[in-house]
């Protein structure tokens, strides 16, 4: 199994280290930077956002530049809250299971949690870092939107629309869950998360039609399924986020991620949340569509970094100063001790 596995990953990109996507990337930077006369000069793409570096911004202050009316109700819980006192937060702001428990600075959805009551809360409740509560949004449809805009301009463009296919099996009357795990590739990857997830229906035989959905988290290192969306793209779809960007002072680029009722309500600015906010750190996800070349990634990926350098350099002829060298470090120190704190848990 484990040399399927290795196969599966050599032969899609997809599961390479995420040092190959950027490789170009780097050396663009440098080139960048010296146009710039900042190596920092990504950190003021965002002017709205000023506490994170590229991918330390706070999921609960980044959330709140999004109107009201497309946020789910989320509270930020601090480090060292005692359980007794989450679950008064949530009585005290109307929470109810399931909720997603998630790092308030997070990484590609580790430590990511759907709790549907409270002995799955009490398993996962951790103290250490700061993170947040999120009400469980139930549509249907996920999808990640990669919208930018140049501070000079009142309409914005969309390179990247990404649909989300959760990881789910399919039974046939005579093969048991694992079986069927393990005839899926991306099942396969996911072969112990989910065999401690689902050990008491690991050996039952799955009825022929039956769906069981492995995964409820719509992340990448989930194993959920992303599908290159871009065909939905039109004007209708486009004016919506023209009309959210406009609400959103200060932010210029990034992927919002969204759970809608369809594709169709999406369009028509209703029956959708926004269930974060990624700023400079953001990926045109679309990319990882497992049909998708390394090679036309590389090139989406210059084209967005080098969009990302001239908003910078707008904001600059607007006032925004790009940070010297010792702010960035205080950013980036940060990031890394939180990571560090967070993610050992």
């Amino acid at each position: 199994m484990k040399l399927k596995q290795l196969y599966i990953k050599l032969t899609s990109w997809e599961y390479w280290p995420m040092w190959v996507l950027y490789v170009p990337v780097f050396l663009q930077h440098y080139w960048l930077s010296i146009k710039a006369k900042s190596l920092f000069y990504f950190l003021k793409v965002n002017p709205a956002i000023g506490e994170g570096f590229i991918l330390s911004d706070t999921k609960y202050t980044t959330l709140q530049l999004v109107p009201e009316t497309y946020r789910p109700k989320t509270v930020l819980i601090a480090k060292g809250s005692t359980l007794k006192a989450l679950k008064a937060t949530l009585q005290d702001n109307n929470l109810h299971f399931p909720i997603i428990v998630k790092p308030n600075i997070g990484f590609r959805g580790l430590l990511v949690h759907l709790c549907k009551n409270e002995e799955d809360l009490r398993g996962i409740h951790f103290n250490k870092a700061d993170y947040i509560v999120q009400e469980y949004i139930a549509y249907p449809v996920e999808v990640g939107i990669f919208y930018y805009r140049f501070p000079n301009k009142t309409s914005g463009q969309i390179p990247s629309i990404t649909l989300k296919e959760f990881l789910t099996v399919t039974g046939n009357g005579t093969h048991t869950l694992e079986e069927l795990i393990k005839e899926k590739p991306r099942a396969l990857l996911q072969y112990k998360k989910l065999e401690k997830k689902f050990k008491h229906k690991w050996h039952y035989v799955v009825p022929e039609g039956k769906t069981i959905k492995l995964e409820t988290i719509g992340n990448h290192n989930r194993g959920t399924k992303f599908i290159n969306g871009n065909a939905i793209l039109d004007n209708q779809l486009l004016k919506v986020f023209d009309d959210l960007n406009g609400q959103m002072p200060g932010f210029f680029y990034g992927r919002f991620d969204i759970r809608a009722k369809s594709i169709n309500d999406l369009k028509q600015g209703k029956n959708f949340k926004i269930l974060e906010v990624n700023g400079i750190g953001a990926e045109p996800t679309h990319i990882y569509d497992p049909s998708y070349k390394l090679f036309n990634a590389w090139k989406e990926m210059l084209h967005l970094w080098k969009v990302a350098y001239q908003i910078a350099m707008l904001n600059k002829e607007k006032g925004e100063k790009f940070p010297v060298f010792s702010e960035a470090k205080k950013r980036y120190l940060q990031y890394k001790n939180y990571k560090k704190i967070a993610f050992t848990h």
